[in-house]
């Protein structure tokens, strides 16, 4: 219903751009086209950011997160062996998320285009990740 709104919204506010925009008073149509221009300069704003995160993307950015994730990982499990026997499956799960995530990485470096919903999904697991990881340290730290 909200998307419904929003829709409804969006077609109702271009339509009254198009109107002021052609068919409005001298000062409406300066509103419109002030509103189009900044419009436009968002539009090439978000596309400048989309371009760059695509070349940090392809430059191996998250690849290198992920591997530092995994070294983490790795030490937490020979400390986990050491100190309490309880903390090493929740390690291992971690350990299977972080090489889930690094195959849907290399699933996307694969491709020749990177799609937005992809990376932002891969950005969203890998954040979870290292919530789920720091949330465990302090579990080993106080002892529980």
């Amino acid at each position: 219903m909200i998307r419904s709104a929003l829709k409804l919204l969006a077609i109702l506010v271009v339509g009254i751009l198009i109107y002021n925009l052609f068919l409005g008073t001298d000062e409406e149509k300066q509103g419109a086209k002030k509103i189009v221009g900044e419009v436009k300069d968002v539009g090439v704003a978000v596309k400048d950011l989309l371009k760059a995160e695509k070349e940090k993307f392809d430059k191996g950015k998250y690849d290198k997160a992920v591997d530092k994730i995994g070294n983490m990982l790795s030490n937490l499990k020979r400390n986990a062996n050491e100190f309490d026997e309880k903390y090493v499956k929740r390690i291992e799960e971690l350990e299977r998320k972080r090489k889930q995530l690094k195959e849907e990485l290399d699933s996307v470096s694969d491709t020749s285009t990177t799609e937005t919903s992809e990376t932002k999904s891969i950005k969203e697991d890998s954040k979870e990740l290292m919530q789920e990881l720091e949330t465990l340290m302090k579990e080993m730290e106080s002892g529980n």
